[in-house]
């Protein structure tokens, strides 16, 4: 399995994908909107962590989330990024590894990881790594902010990673179906 925590793998796929081969990991913005707009203001400061060339970030914006700060541990998706949305003026993507983040504390009302987490639990040190990315989560968000993390993991097997000592947030935890299994588990119901 490779390592999800390397930046040179990253910066190996995206080359070899190049800049238009985008992959948006698990839900996509018009499948989370509705549960966003319960948490994210469109004035509010929004990390994207771990953001990869998905099209969430550029769907936010485009939405009127416009106050978006994108990072990656891959410099070449950052590049390929920065080039892809020059003309969203107010877009901002910087090369930068989720466990040690360069912003002040209490910067952003919302973090949204879109799977950073899964890829950092396949990944060297996996739970030493996650408790560093999360610890640093919480260290740049604003009193009463918000971190949002949408993962292929069962709650089971990730909310440990939230509920540690160190860690000061409650836990809400939604479970998303495909709108295939949905219609599946409405007739199972009826």
């Amino acid at each position: 399995m490779p390592n999800y925590g390397d930046p040179v793998y990253w910066d190996e796929r995206y080359a070899k994908n190049g800049s238009n081969n985008m992959f948006d990991w698990l839900e996509d913005f018009a499948s989370l909107k509705k549960l966003l707009s319960q948490y994210v203001k469109p004035t509010d400061k929004v990390l994207i962590v771990g953001c990869g060339n998905a099209n969430f970030s550029e769907d936010m914006y485009d939405a009127g989330y416009q106050n978006l700060y994108n990072i990656d541990i891959s410099s070449v998706c950052i590049t390929q990024m920065q080039q892809r949305n020059r003309k969203r003026k107010h877009m901002k993507y910087e090369k930068m590894d989720c466990c040690e983040l360069k912003y002040d504390d209490n910067y952003f009302d919302v973090a949204i990881d879109k799977s950073t987490i899964d890829a950092i639990l396949c990944g060297d040190n996996a739970y030493l790594h996650t408790a560093l990315m999360l610890k640093e989560g919480q260290r740049v968000l604003k009193e009463g902010g918000y971190y949002i993390a949408i993962s292929y993991g069962k709650p089971a097997t990730r909310s440990l990673h939230f509920e540690r000592k160190f860690l000061s947030w409650k836990l809400k935890e939604y479970i998303f179906y495909p709108a295939s299994m949905e219609k599946k588990k409405e007739i199972e119901e009826a």
